[in-house]
């Protein structure tokens, strides 16, 4: 069944939701006197909140489900009706992933007797901060972060820089990690990058990431309060193996349309090579091995880099950078 019809009235609903994760009312007529609203049109909210997961209605007892839970049964889904369309399926998640962090306080402050795993920091720092929380309780074996935004990593305030990442050091942790191409290739990102690379972390750069989020040890997700954020001042972090299958789903198809990041050559290098021979961008992509879409996105790093605004003056622009470093370019068409 499709998900997708039901995501745009996912906002209209979350008030009533709201209320009703907090006073766990049992019946749709406790629930309609709560909110003072009618029965019928409660009763209406209820049957759309059930079609998405978050309660059953069953000889008129209300059973509440966990939202994180819910919410990744929404996320597959607008997979399963979107395929391998990433931007559309981040689309249709955006109301949903940013009403998770209000739904898991309504649900914390109607039951107290389980406990959900949450954090929550506030601050310019937060997202460093969250990280050196996370690590002083457990060291993860994986973490892949979506870093839009990095330019905090070259910040001068050194005992924050060390907060986000020093802890992982001599720790054996296996990092991914997503940034932007504007970060990526930006000259004062240079020296940080090579040393993130040498410590064994896998870098790509992706020109359209949709918020800041990271995973740890496919259990533990930390995202903005509002989500969307690049470098966020609200960060919530949550246990839920459910919820993190989400993230980590959208994360490996991000990661599959980044370009790796690699200082022992730039990965634009190969594919404009062979289009400075003749080669289409398809055909450079093929013949080397990887998809279009790749070559594609490594051809938009490099115009990035280069401050290219075409294809030709593309050609122009690393023709002169392969000439200065000692090599012997084609021009690029």
């Amino acid at each position: 069944m499709s998900q997708a019809p039901e995501l745009s009235q996912l906002a209209e609903l979350i008030p009533v939701l709201g209320v009703a994760l907090r006073t766990r009312a049992q019946t749709p007529a406790e629930l309609a006197r709560i909110v003072g609203q009618p029965e019928d049109g409660v009763r209406s909210q209820l049957e759309q909140l059930e079609s998405l997961g978050f309660v059953s209605v069953t000889n008129d007892v209300i059973t509440y489900r966990r939202p994180e839970a819910a919410v990744a049964g929404i996320a597959e889904g607008v997979a399963d009706v979107l395929g391998r369309t990433v931007t559309g399926a981040l689309a249709g998640l955006q109301g949903a992933f940013g009403a998770v962090p209000g739904m898991l306080d309504a649900w914390a402050e109607g039951n107290a007797d389980a406990a959900l795993h949450t954090d929550v920091l506030h601050g310019p720092w937060a997202a460093a901060d969250m990280w050196r929380l996370q690590f002083t309780r457990r060291v993860p074996e994986v973490s892949d972060v979506c870093m839009p935004d990095t330019t905090a990593l070259f910040s001068s305030q050194d005992e924050y820089l060390a907060s986000f990442w020093a802890a992982r050091a001599g720790q054996d942790i296996k990092v991914r990690l997503l940034m932007s191409v504007s970060d990526a290739t930006h000259p004062l990102a240079r020296e940080r990058i090579q040393g993130e690379l040498d410590s064994g972390v896998r870098i790509r750069m992706h020109p359209n990431l949709p918020s800041f989020f990271w995973i740890t040890d496919s259990d533990t997700v930390g995202f903005p309060l509002i989500w969307g954020q690049h470098w966020p001042t609200s960060v919530m972090a949550v246990q839920s193996s459910a919820f993190a299958a989400v993230m980590s789903w959208m994360y490996e198809r991000l990661w599959s349309e980044a370009v790796p990041v690699d200082r022992t050559e730039d990965p634009w290098n190969p594919m404009l090579t062979l289009m400075g021979k003749g080669m289409t961008m398809n055909a450079a992509a093929s013949a080397l091995g990887i998809a279009p879409r790749t070559g594609r996105r490594r051809v938009e790093a490099a115009m990035a880099h280069y401050g290219a605004i075409s294809q030709f003056s593309l050609g122009a622009a690393w023709a002169q950078a392969q000439t200065g470093a000692g090599a012997e370019p084609s021009s690029t068409s």
